[in-house]
């Protein structure tokens, strides 16, 4: 197992290397420069996942792994990459036919050899529960950039029929149960949809559980929205912005702690196509 995350960690390393050049040298598409931007991000961050899990194996007896990558294997992602990365230099390459590439290294082996370490690692710590989380979310926003590119449809049904590699976990705090209910029936389509009805018994969920998104009211008993936020993030750092927040009520105390921390929030009443949007944003991007 060692040896196939110090393979991954060298494709990692590689594939931000010629993401970043291929968005150099495509300065004048701002939205496809930006795509190639994010995507070479991810794999940077990637990169730093296999460390962590080199890190966390260090102490542990090498796992014999079910595969083991070969020489043909190797020389086909990397000639992808080469392929990309010449192919944006020389100009060779159109648009198009760098996005069916990139689309092609994504759906190769690489990426099945990727998500089944860290499939083998969320199992055994819940510190790789974020990371896979996350990979699925790298995934989809691959998805959604190919919904913006006219002519990409066969590339896009590929991205489409990918397994999920982690279903999104949604949590919804409000003590009313009309409200949770509603909202529930709204979002059920982006994942999992939990539901707490005080912030006491969302922190208690989220000991047991990593949300993806929290779409939480301000108002409630026990502990209010504000004061769950607080413990929230003092146990869960990086769960700070994958906060929602609905208020009938935006003072300017409110809208001051929202603004100082970069936190969304939607007032009361809600339009059906602000909730849908602003979760999708938290979802695919935080």
């Amino acid at each position: 197992m060692k040896e196939i995350i110090k393979w991954l960690r060298e494709i990692e390393h590689l594939a931000n290397n010629v993401y970043s050049q291929a968005a150099l040298f495509h300065a004048n598409d701002e939205n496809f420069k930006s795509f190639l931007e994010r995507t070479a991000e991810e794999e940077a961050w990637h990169y730093h996942v296999m460390g962590s899990a080199a890190e966390y194996l260090s102490a542990e007896p090498d796992v014999i792994p079910v595969i083991s990558v070969d020489d043909k294997t190797n020389q086909k992602i990397t000639k992808y990459f080469l392929e990309i990365s010449s192919g944006s230099t020389e100009g060779t390459l159109s648009k198009a036919e760098l996005i069916e590439k990139i689309v092609e290294v994504e759906l190769s082996e690489w990426n099945d050899i990727f998500l089944y370490v860290v499939n083998f690692l969320k199992d055994r710590t819940c510190e790789f529960k974020y990371p896979a989380a996350r990979i699925q979310t790298h995934i989809k926003e691959i998805e959604h950039y190919l919904e913006t590119v006219q002519g990409r449809t066969q590339a896009l049904q590929k991205i489409k029929e990918l397994p999920p590699v982690w279903t999104e976990n949604i949590l919804i705090v409000d003590d009313e149960k009309m409200i949770t209910g509603l909202i529930k029936s709204l979002l059920n389509r982006s994942g999992n949809v939990d539901i707490a009805h005080d912030g006491q018994e969302a922190l208690n969920m989220m000991e047991k559980k990593f949300y993806k998104l929290i779409v939480s009211d301000i108002d409630m008993p026990k502990m209010d929205g504000l004061r769950f936020y607080h413990e929230a993030v003092e146990k869960y750092p990086s769960s700070s912005n994958r906060f929602l927040f609905m208020t009938g009520y935006l003072s300017s105390e409110r809208q001051s702690f929202f603004d100082k921390r970069n936190i969304q929030y939607l007032a009361k009443p809600m339009d059906i196509s602000a909730l849908r949007e602003e979760a999708a944003k938290i979802i695919l991007f935080k």
